[in-house]
């Protein structure tokens, strides 16, 4: 991109943000489990990349660059947390997260998700924020094929999850 003026650079970050804000609030708060933290992070990302454009530092693609930045704020958070937070704190913190921002449910999607692997994961929710399988391979290093096989696994293991809780709960409507 090279050096961009100001109002360049204004307009960029403004349109990114209006268009991808969201979308890394909700992925820092898969991880950080504090909405404020994920807030936090998100805002600091497009401060960053506003300052990276002002100095002048080729960014091909804003969007996957952001997504880069956000991830290494979140491992440096989540070491900062577990080292000085308490961990009943911070599972405290994670059970209070019910309704925030529109994600009803958080805590049984979260209850859901954790029959994936990490990875299966990570890319189930960058394919949800309306990520392509292409941008999803090139941000995680890996394959479009195998960005595929990840979200083929994941949906038959959130599909097959679903469908053990859907016949528990009819056995357990039929027993009363």
């Amino acid at each position: 991109m090279g050096n961009v003026n100001e109002n360049d650079a204004t307009e960029l970050v403004t349109t990114l943000y209006d268009r991808w804000y969201m979308a890394l609030v909700r992925y820092a708060l898969r991880t950080t489990e504090n909405y404020a933290i994920a807030e936090d992070l998100a805002q600091e990302t497009f401060l960053q990349l506003y300052q990276a454009l002002r100095t002048g530092d080729n960014i091909e693609h804003p969007k996957g660059w952001t997504l880069s930045v956000l991830r290494r704020a979140m491992n440096r958070q989540m070491k900062d947390i577990s080292l000085y937070e308490p961990l009943d704190e911070v599972t405290m913190a994670a059970d209070s997260v019910t309704d925030i921002g529109g994600l009803i449910g958080f805590v049984d999607i979260r209850t859901l998700l954790s029959v994936l692997t990490p990875r299966e994961e990570e890319v189930l929710l960058l394919r949800l924020e309306a990520m392509k399988y292409r941008e999803i391979a090139d941000q995680l290093g890996i394959s479009m094929n195998s960005v595929n096989t990840l979200l083929a696994r994941a949906l038959r293991k959130l599909q097959e999850t679903m469908s053990r809780q859907m016949a528990r709960e009819r056995t357990e409507k039929n027993a009363i």
